[in-house]
């Protein structure tokens, strides 16, 4: 378990990176417990009413995650440890923080894979 070094705000790379663990670059909200953390999700897909896209001045300079075409996948997502260790590999501004705090922190804590289930049901009416 290495979560409980990083802040708010901090983008984790994982090392087991399969699509359906730590694929995506991951924004750091809060520790949940020894097994997993709550954590946003960044990703290059436009998907509608689902995904928002940041800006540039979302990101701080001069780490390997920065901004590049990038959106805030709608979830507020529970990351488990067991995809780590997990890495530093960029940061948010403030003005990031609270755009990512003001799109996800009201949403519900859950998995990716119920996310994805409850957003594949949604595109099948």
């Amino acid at each position: 378990m290495n979560s409980n070094g990083f802040k708010l705000g901090d983008i984790l790379l994982a090392t087991h990176r399969e699509i359906n663990k730590g694929y995506h670059p991951i924004v750091f909200i809060t520790g949940n417990s020894v097994d997993d953390f709550v954590g946003g999700m960044i990703t290059h897909q436009a998907i509608a009413n689902r995904n928002v896209k940041m800006k540039e001045s979302h990101f701080e300079p001069n780490f390997k995650v920065t901004y590049e075409n990038s959106y805030l996948v709608r979830g507020r997502f529970i990351k488990s440890e067991e995809w780590g260790p997990f890495k530093k590999k960029g940061q948010l501004t403030p003005e990031g923080i609270e755009f990512v705090l003001r799109i996800i922190s009201e949403l519900p804590l859950e998995t990716f894979a119920t996310y994805f289930v409850r957003n594949a049901s949604k595109n099948m009416r």
